[in-house]
């Protein structure tokens, strides 16, 4: 941190200003980052790598979350992810022959 000397009271509002004006930027930055995005089926089923038809039979299983809105299906891009994660397999290291078959 830089050791800052300030000399007037315009100088010290000058500085609080570019201070202020450097935490609202992070903050706008950081809040559309986080900001829930909704898929539909076709978007969802891009990103899970399945048809729109086997989309719609995982969801009437129960599987991925999904918001019904009418006749729409919409889906959090975080639950799709987290979806895919829980299927990951992982090699144990007890014998990995048996996976090189």
């Amino acid at each position: 941190m830089e050791n800052i000397i300030v000399t007037s009271e315009p100088q010290l509002k000058q500085l609080i200003v570019e201070a202020l004006i450097t935490v609202l930027e992070n903050t706008k930055l950081s809040d559309s980052s986080t900001k829930t995005k909704y898929l539909s089926t076709e978007e969802a089923s891009k990103i899970i790598k399945k048809s729109a038809g086997a989309l719609r039979q995982i969801v009437h299983k129960g599987e991925i979350p999904s918001i019904k809105r009418g006749n729409t299906l919409l889906f959090l891009e975080e639950d799709l992810i987290l979806w895919i994660e829980k299927g990951r397999r992982s090699i144990s290291t007890e014998d990995p022959a048996k996976y090189l078959k």
